[in-house]
Parts: structure tokens; C-alpha cells; sequence
């Protein structure tokens, strides 16, 4: 009786016996976790890639309004262009790194939960919340407005 009790207590804790399921369990949030980091590190080398463009729409946009033309530097390639069509072509690049940070970042947290299912972890509360848009943060601001 008591033995039975232990082995279901064993197997309530998540202890197992079998050093090969141990292993693949293991090799199995090593992967995910793997997965994680890499997801990660993309995650970061697009908000560097777009931190650039960035940079670059801002210095195009402060200069002076006499520059018809500006060098840009495309792969190993400088090409001289307009402003407006460099502007253009940055706003561009913008967007679609824009939509690439946030794909990468969808796909970040459903490895996340994939992780944290397997180690069997409780979810994060919170983990899926979105940010307000501009709009619904004016709408919030101006219902709160007579209270503050």
C-alpha cells in the first residue's frame, strides 16, 4: 500500500526511473529552449536593423531643404537619389522590418509557452497582453479626463 502511495507521489513530482526518458525530456527542453534563444536574438538584430533606419530617416530629415540629392549605401552599392525617394524607400523598410519584429516577437512567445509547457511550468500572467494603440489611448485618456 505504502509503495503505491510512493510511486504515485514519484510520479505526481515528475521523478521518473527511466534515465532514457530523462534524457529525451531533457533533450526536449534543451531544444525548445535553444529555439527561445535564437528567436531572441533575431528578435534584437531587426529592432538594430530598424534603430538604423531610424536613424538614417532622421538625419535625411534634418538636413536642409536645399539637397535635391543624397548617397545612400545599399548592400556594397552607393546610389545617388533624390531625397524624397530615399525618404520613401526608408518609410518603406520601416514597415516591413515593422512587421518582422512583430511575426519575431509573436513567434518568441509561443516558443515561451512551449517551453514552459514542457518544464510544466504555470503560465506568466499577463504574458499576452498587447499595448494600447495611439488611438485607444487617446480614446482612455479623454474618458479619464473629468476625473483627473
Amino acid at each position: 500500500m505504502t509503495n503505491q502511495v510512493d510511486q504515485k507521489r514519484v510520479a505526481q513530482a515528475g521523478v521518473h526511473d527511466n534515465p532514457d526518458f530523462v534524457v529525451k525530456y531533457l533533450e526536449e527542453i534543451e531544444l525548445l529552449a535553444e529555439n527561445v534563444l535564437a528567436e531572441r536574438r533575431e528578435v534584437i538584430e531587426l529592432n538594430k536593423r530598424r534603430d538604423k533606419l531610424r536613424e538614417a530617416s532622421r538625419a535625411i530629415r534634418k538636413q536642409p531643404t536645399n539637397v535635391k540629392m543624397n548617397w545612400m549605401c545599399l548592400n556594397n552599392n552607393f546610389l545617388g537619389m533624390s531625397t524624397k525617394d530615399c525618404i520613401r524607400l526608408i518609410d518603406r523598410d520601416f514597415d516591413q522590418l515593422n512587421i518582422e519584429i512583430n511575426q519575431a516577437e509573436k513567434n518568441l512567445k509561443e516558443n515561451i509557452k512551449k517551453l514552459y509547457d514542457a518544464e510544466k511550468k504555470p503560465e506568466i500572467r499577463g504574458f499576452h497582453l498587447k499595448s494600447l494603440s495611439r488611438e485607444e489611448r487617446q480614446e482612455f485618456d479623454q474618458l479619464l479626463e473629468p476625473y483627473i
